[in-house]
């Protein structure tokens, strides 16, 4: 792998313009794909097989509806908060009207054309219940009639039975006798009133007879006479007709005591009997229509009290609500639509109404500004300053992070119109590309300015690079990859789709790192050290160059010194690794903590910035109709099989009246009943909003409600956004523990190819854990509990993102191992070069922390930018992936993992023989590559032969001056021979193919060549070399013990590094003219 990566390197940095080129055409192509075939993105979250999904499509089929269809609200306010007028409710209902014309639009709600006819229902339901009483009183004054009737009937026909006249005969009979016996006693008053008047007359008579009053004074008396006598007549005529009559009563009386009933009077009986019947009959019917007319008025009034839960004008009608129902789903909306539905209510301004438009009215997908990648990119620019002291060096790894990002966006989204992509799809891909687009351009880059650093030529430099780090950036690479792809296997199609594109993503960061940024860095050649580093680099290599055997040595001791010197931080690691690791524990299961309280969720208006339109219309919402009315549930009721059109009316009141009467139920509105009348559909407003922990438990409530009737027993189906949000989120938790077995498991088989060890993976993803744990629980305290909110513009806490979990898992996982392939490396790499295992971990430290934080830094840096881009599921993924940079870089990878490799000592390479021989060996570390280039011919000679580098990296040489000096000590010569570059190495202009040491015996002195002889031996087979090459000497003779410089071990060249080579052989070259423009002196290779 290192020296297929050498091999692009190099030719990278030799073809540097021709790369470019063929980066700006996958650029110019991938744009071209992007402009031809982009499609519209959508903001909808759907995994189908849930059962709110089920529902859905359940719904779709039997009532023939989307129920997952857009619904916008637009809320109208009056400006001074008093009561709609006449006039503002026209213009509302005008505005509606035009709305519902818009192409797009399904349906548009008046809300008081919907209060109107709810204020006349009541009325009409008032007017039938008057109705309704007054016939019931006619009914049951008819019964009582017919009762009576009956009554007469049964008591007659048992009369009839005992040969008896009839009640009502007696009845007659016995009236006749009292009228009979009430004539008997006028008669005999008014005989005792004549009886009277006569004797009056006759005492009167006397009087005047006694008074022998004269004849006319009897006249009076005369006529009073005739008056009595003429009563008399009619007294007697009287007692006439009284005793006729009392004959009559006698022989009526006769015949009701002789009583035997005919059949006329049986037929005439039973005709009787048939008429209370019938009347009966037509009385029970009537009694029915009316029980049925108030059933349907108590089952009209129960659904007109539920349905006014629809209807959305506040209390004091000043607040209303329009519902815009649209034909496309949530999400799916288009823009042109959205707009052209909104412009009819713009213009209530002029009726002195404000409009507010809730988040299905304003958008289809969230924009995310460029605060994110600003602040991120500008973090990031500052630390590679710091770091690097070059604008130019601190420019490189943005650009080509912007390079990556810009072809991974474009390639995503040329694909947009093929494959259904979320919000979120790109937003998530620009996020890793450009923090691991970063970072892997810096490792190459720090590398390459280490090899400038030791005196390497600028293009061997750049392909080292990319054979070394390049080595470690696409394993790195890999294992984030695998991470996001992984993402497949949970058969969630957005998710899948977002770990695809962010994989793409660390992809192309990964391509461009190895391909486009040696190129780059060939051109800019020197300058990607600052003028006064590059200065200090040509003095030390110059003061090497003049080194002794013995300083030679000595400075290989002091740098084998300073890199095995435990110093800063890690000094304090190992003075006592127990302790670090106990601490690291405790401080990352106290961070995690709050993760035990995890709720996850899908971000409602809530979330979104204060300002808002979004925020305010669902703030307004709440505050004048509940929380609830932001998040409706829909529930469909399974009828059992059988029920009739009756019974399903009915139980739709009784249905509803059920669910109204569960807890965390603010209101229930019924919908629709079935043609077929298998189901009823219900509109649900919880108490609180749609990410409340009462509304999900209510969602599940419902589901495990079951309804007893007479048919069956009645379950329910739940959907809606809230209980779609609530699956999302449940089946994503519940396939976190498949994703992280596969991610682990598959990343586990990469780093044990990379680090050809069993406990250095294992302990990389157990410390990966911790950082997991703690992320979520520092996300959970600031996100889902507030604390410390204000400072990432948290103003209302609530659920976790539902696929942050699983998010962070496959990004961070990869992040992390990152870090460890990066730091672990320099341990493999001093181990594999014969150090001692804790001493290993000492050098591989020295060598990378500083570029581990710096890639850490910048990575938090990056994430942290897109915690304030105004979006907030990018800000809560963002803060996560920072923490859990943060924690992972820091805590576990700078300090755990050090004390548990300085602990675990040789056991931490422990590696089964029989499984060393069945794996490739990868040399992840370049070791090999590094050791084929010390015994290659052209390693050698460009060892030994450097060219001095101009700022613009060209190679000068002055053929004015050149002396070649080779020193030879040990028990082998390193004579000199015609070398060859090796296959696929390409020179530079001014590079020399130098001739390369080979080993042979040592010349006796007898045997030494002449200058001259020499001279001859050392063709110069570059013509920038200098005509003249002076051989100054040979030394045979090796040190002894006690000298400066210890005789060297008889052994290939190629096991030697740089700095021994140097004891063996040295070539000095001098240039006249100086190489560098400020005219400073000689170059010393």
């Amino acid at each position: 792998m290192a020296h297929f990566l050498y091999k692009i390197g190099d030719f990278a940095a030799h073809r540097a313009w021709a790369v470019i080129a063929i980066w700006a055409l996958i650029l110019a192509g991938l744009g071209g794909a992007y402009t031809a075939f982009k499609g519209e993105m959508s903001d909808e979250i759907s995994i189908p097989g849930t059962e709110a999904q089920s529902v859905q499509e359940q719904l779709q089929e039997v009532f023939n509806m989307n129920a997952n269809a857009a619904n916008g609200k637009v809320i109208v306010q009056t400006e001074d908060g008093t009561a709609f007028t006449d006039a503002q409710r026209q213009a509302v209902a005008d505005a509606a009207a035009s709305a519902q014309e818009v192409e797009g639009v399904d349906s548009v709600l008046n809300p008081f054309t919907a209060l109107t006819q709810i204020e006349e229902g009541k009325a009409q339901l008032d007017e039938a219940r008057n109705q309704l009483n007054a016939g019931s009183t006619e009914v049951e004054q008819g019964r009582q009639k017919l009762d009576a009737a009956q009554a007469r009937i049964d008591d007659t026909r048992a009369r009839f039975k005992a040969n008896q006249a009839p009640q009502e005969a007696w009845d007659e009979f016995n009236a006749n006798a009292q009228r009979l016996e009430e004539n008997r006693k006028q008669l005999e008053d008014t005989q005792r009133q004549l009886d009277e008047s006569q004797n009056q007359v006759n005492e009167a008579r006397s009087q005047l007879e006694a008074s022998a009053a004269p004849p006319e004074a009897f006249a009076e008396l005369d006529a009073r006479q005739a008056e009595i006598d003429g009563g008399r007549a009619q007294l007697e005529s009287g007692w006439e007709q009284f005793r006729a009559g009392e004959a009559e009563l006698n022989a009526g009386r006769e015949q009701l005591e002789n009583f035997t009933p005919t059949e006329q009077m049986w037929a005439e009986l039973e005709a009787g009997q048939a008429e209370v019947k019938a009347g009966r009959e037509q009385l029970e019917a009537g009694a029915a229509e009316a029980e049925a007319g108030a059933a349907e008025i108590e089952r009209n009034t129960a659904l007109l009290e539920m349905n006014s839960n629809a209807v959305m004008v506040n209390d004091n009608n000043s607040t209303a609500v329009v519902g815009v129902t649209f034909e496309q789903e949530v999400g799916s909306v288009s823009e042109q639509t959205l707009t052209d539905a909104r412009v009819p209510f713009d213009s209530l301004d002029d009726a002195r109404l404000k409009v507010t438009y809730d988040q299905n009215m304003n958008s289809v997908v969230p924009q995310m500004n460029l605060a994110g990648e600003i602040i991120g990119i500008a973090v990031a620019f500052v630390i590679l300053v710091l770091m690097l002291g070059s604008l130019v060096a601190a420019g490189l790894p943005i650009l080509m992070a912007l390079v990556g990002v810009g072809a991974s966006v474009l390639g995503t989204m040329a694909l947009s119109g093929v494959i259904d992509m979320t919000s979120t799809t790109p937003m998530l891909g620009t996020m890793l590309g450009l923090a691991v687009g970063i970072d892997y351009t810096l490792f190459i880059l720090n590398r390459h300015r280490n090899n400038l650093a030791q005196g390497m030529p600028l293009h061997r430099s750049i392909a080292m690079a990319v054979g070394t780090s390049g080595s470690a950036v696409v394993f790195a690479g890999i294992t984030v990859m695998i991470a996001l792809i992984a993402l497949n296997v949970v058969g969630i199609s957005f998710l899948s789709t977002m770990g695809n594109a962010a994989a793409f993503a660390v992809f192309m960061g990964v391509a461009v790192a190895i391909t486009l940024a040696p190129a780059v860095l060939s051109l800019v050649g020197s300058r990607i050290v600052s003028g006064k580093r590059w200065a200090e680099i040509q003095r030390h290599n110059n003061q090497r160059n003049s080194f002794n055997d013995q300083d030679a040595v000595e400075a290989k001791a002091a740098a084998h010194a300073r890199d095995e010197k435990a110093t800063g931080w890690l000094k304090t690691i190992l003075r006592a690794p127990w302790v670090t690791i106990a601490a690291s524990v405790a401080l990352l299961a106290l961070i995690a903590a709050p993760v035990t309280a995890l709720r996850l969720g899908l971000p409602d208006a809530t979330s979104e910035k204060q300002d808002s339109a979004a925020y305010r219309a669902y703030t307004t919402m709440a505050a004048e109709f509940g929380e609830g009315v932001n998040g409706p549930i829909i529930a469909a009721a399974d009828l059992p099989e059988g029920t009739t059109a009756e019974q399903a009316q009915e139980l739709q009141v009784s249905i509803g009246q059920t669910l109204g009467e569960q807890e965390n139920v603010d209101a229930v509105i019924p919908a629709m009943i079935a043609k077929d009348n298998s189901m009823l559909l219900y509109q649900i407003t919880p108490v609180e909003g749609p990410s409340a922990e009462s509304t999900e438990n209510l969602v599940h409530s419902l589901r495990e409600l079951s309804v007893p009737t007479n048919n069956g027993d009645i379950s329910f189906g739940v959907t809606g956004q809230a209980a779609m949000a609530i699956d999302i989120s449940e089946n994503l938790f519940s396939v976190l523990p498949v994703y992280v077995a596969i991610v682990m498991g598959l990343s586990l088989l990469v780093l044990v190819l990379v680090f050809r060890s069993i406990l250095v993976p294992l302990t990389a993803s157990v410390g990966f854990l911790f950082s997991l744990l703690a992320a979520l629980g520092a996300t959970t305290a600031v996100f889902q509990w507030g604390f410390g909110g204000a400072l990432f513009g948290v103003h209302t806490p609530g659920p976790i993102l539902s696929f942050l979990p699983i998010l962070l898992v496959g990004i961070l996982f990869g992040l992390a191992m990152d870090y460890q392939v990066f730091l672990v490396s320099g341990m493999r790499e001093a181990y594999a070069h014969g150090r001692d295992a804790t001493v290993a971990v000492t050098v591989g430290y020295n060598h990378n922390a500083k570029v581990v934080v710096a890639a850490a830094l910048i990575m938090i840096g990056v994430f942290v930018g897109f915690v304030f881009s105004g979006e907030a599921m990018i800000a809560s993924i963002g803060f996560a992936l920072a923490a859990g940079v943060l924690f992972d870089a820091f805590v576990v990878r700078m300090t755990l993992i050090p004390a548990l490799m300085h602990l675990l000592g040789e056991k931490a390479w422990w590696f089964p023989e029989w499984l060393d021989k069945l794996l490739p060996d990868l040399d992840v570390e370049g070791t090999k590559l590094e050791e084929q280039m010390t015994a290659a011919p052209h390693d050698a000679a460009r060892s030994t032969a450097k060219p001095s580098l101009d700022k613009q990296g060209a190679n000068k040489q002055s053929a004015d001056e050149k002396t070649t000096r080779v020193s030879v000590q040990g028990d082998a010569v390193q004579a000199p021979r015609t070398g060859e570059e090796p296959a696929g190495h390409q020179l530079s202009s001014g590079e020399s193919a130098m001739p390369a040491p080979t080993l042979i015996p040592p010349p006796a002195s007898s045997d030494l060549p002449s200058v001259a002889a020499a001279s001859t031996a050392l063709p110069a087979s570059s013509t920038d070399l200098a005509a003249s090459v002076n051989l100054i000497g040979f030394e045979q003779t090796p040190p002894t013990q006690g000298e400066d410089a210890p005789a060297p071990e008889a052994k290939p060249v190629g096991l030697l590094d740089a700095a021994e080579l140097m004891k063996y052989a040295t070539y000095e070259t001098t240039d006249t003219p100086a190489s560098r423009e400020d005219g400073s002196g000689s170059q010393r290779a």
